[in-house]
């Protein structure tokens, strides 16, 4: 439990941008806070609520904010607003965003504008009367530099990242998805997150390749294409994910094409297809030989 509790603690103290010497001042040693922070060491009560008073929260709150951000919770959250944003529903996606800003306004824990501004690029992407040009610049740059300052990506901030990623800029992406890749390799153990930072390099792959209509240009991404590739490789999709392994063998394809090399790649693809109709997976079968005449 202390490893719980010590991580959402540090979670808040610094998203409210208190040093653990400014916490601790008076309180404790900031070794022994910061072992509380990493769950290594247990905490009186006390302590806590003394820790509590200088973020200016009561346990009720903290407990709040803890509970909110426990796995199960995030999950739930996560797969809400997919699902709001697969099925178009702008009303439900305005609530969940509504209700992220107001937790933001009373706890001041930025988790909570994150997850609005994940909600908010949904919300762009289905309401056709939604400008997302307001949220590319402020927000996105808030959402980057809370990213890159966590010391370890955990199952929220993958996920948080890869909902958002194909908004920004190619040279944020590549280093974010670096950043993704690295700071992930604590937790990779876990099926969860192991599947999310899959995800987040997919994602990334399909971004560097850019749209069908620009396949017909330049492309300068090789080494990064091949960087991610690698990272993919390295993480070993077992063989029990074969969806994952087709998409792996379409992309490779793809990028032979986007780079000249029009037979191998095509016939990638066509391999691609084929083990889909073996599976009688047969939508996906479609989709992919609609991608392949689009870019061929």
């Amino acid at each position: 439990m202390a490893e719980e509790y010590g991580k959402t603690l540090r979670l808040i103290r610094k998203q409210k941008g208190i040093t653990l010497k400014e916490l601790a001042e008076n309180i404790c040693s900031v070794s022994f806070l910061s072992k509380f922070e990493r769950g290594d060491s247990d905490i009186t009560l006390g302590l806590m609520a003394r820790l509590l008073d200088k973020l200016i929260m009561n346990f009720d709150e903290f407990l709040y904010i803890h509970q909110d951000f426990q796995p199960d919770k995030l999950e739930q959250f996560f797969k809400t607003a997919r699902t709001a944003y697969l099925n178009r529903d702008v009303k439900q996606l305005k609530q969940l965003k509504n209700k992220a800003l107001k937790k933001w306004k009373q706890y001041g824990v930025e988790t909570y504008h994150f997850n609005a501004l994940l909600i908010e690029v949904y919300e762009s992407i289905v309401d056709t009367q939604y400008t997302i040009d307001r949220i590319q610049e402020y927000d996105l740059s808030l959402l980057s530099d809370y990213l890159f300052r966590v010391e370890v990506w955990g199952y929220y901030e993958l996920s948080l990242y890869n909902g958002t990623l194909l908004l920004l800029q190619p040279d944020m992406v590549i280093m974010l998805s670096r950043t993704a890749y690295e700071k992930s390799a604590r937790f990779r153990d876990y099926k969860k997150v192991n599947d999310a930072i899959t995800a987040v390099l997919f994602n990334t792959i399909i971004y560097l390749l850019g749209p069908v209509n620009r396949f017909h240009e330049e492309f300068t991404f090789q080494k990064e294409f091949s960087e991610f590739i690698s990272y993919l490789e390295t993480i070993t999709i077992p063989e029990s994910n074969l969806m994952e392994r087709v998409h792996l063998l379409e992309l490779k394809g793809a990028y032979d094409i986007r780079t000249g090399n029009k037979e191998e790649g095509i016939a990638k693809i066509k391999q691609a297809i084929q083990l889909l109709n073996d599976l009688n997976s047969t939508k996906m079968a479609y989709n992919i030989e609609q991608y392949l005449l689009q870019i061929v």
